[in-house]
């Protein structure tokens, strides 16, 4: 499906703290299936989404090509990943997201067949911290390349003695409702 990408109007939406969030995509990024509350907060109708590339229409242009980078090279090679992300609605608005990917394979063959992305809200203070970081991470992008980007990155993260999972799992931990994907995850 061909959906042209909404203009960015800075409005931001909340996400709510007690309910499901969530969406599937195949191995190209293709939305295969979402919660009723994914849906709503896109603004898109369920036939909209269903197989549209995620990239193509929810990927808000403030997003690093480096923290996709990150995500798609961890998750091809099937492993989970946490990763903060700013999503644009269908009609412009934005939402932030502390998103928990995980991998599923066939039973029999063991190949990736779905990626399952859990989302929850993040805090002022993480907000802020990810998005000074983002906007560092894409000017470095624009001025130079994805390389340069990811080098950045890897500083930033040597300079505070974390890796990537730490880093996120500190901003996972920051939160107030520490363990709201884990509670919501275990209900379904």
């Amino acid at each position: 499906m061909n959906i042209l990408r909404s203009v960015p109007t800075g409005i931001e939406v909340k996400l709510p703290h007690d309910r499901l969030i969530m969406s599937k995509t195949d191995t190209t990024g293709e939305i295969v299936s979402a919660s009723k509350m994914f849906i709503e907060l896109s603004g898109y109708k369920e036939w909209e989404l269903i197989s549209s590339l995620y990239s193509s229409i929810l990927k808000h242009p403030d997003m690093p090509k480096t923290i996709f980078k990150i995500l798609w090279d961890r998750i091809a090679r099937g492993l989970p990943l946490k990763v903060v992300i700013k999503n644009l609605t269908k009609y412009g608005n934005h939402y932030w997201t502390f998103t928990s990917i995980e991998v599923k394979r066939d039973r029999d063959t063991q190949e990736i067949r779905n990626f399952i992305a859990y989302y929850a809200p993040i805090n002022n203070h993480a907000k802020e911290l990810i998005s000074t970081l983002y906007r560092q991470i894409k000017e470095i992008e624009e001025k130079d390349s994805l390389e340069a980007g990811i080098n950045f990155l890897h500083s930033f993260l040597d300079e505070k003695r974390l890796s990537y999972d730490e880093f996120m799992e500190k901003i996972e931990n920051s939160e107030n409702e520490r363990g709201i994907l884990t509670k919501l995850k275990n209900i379904f």
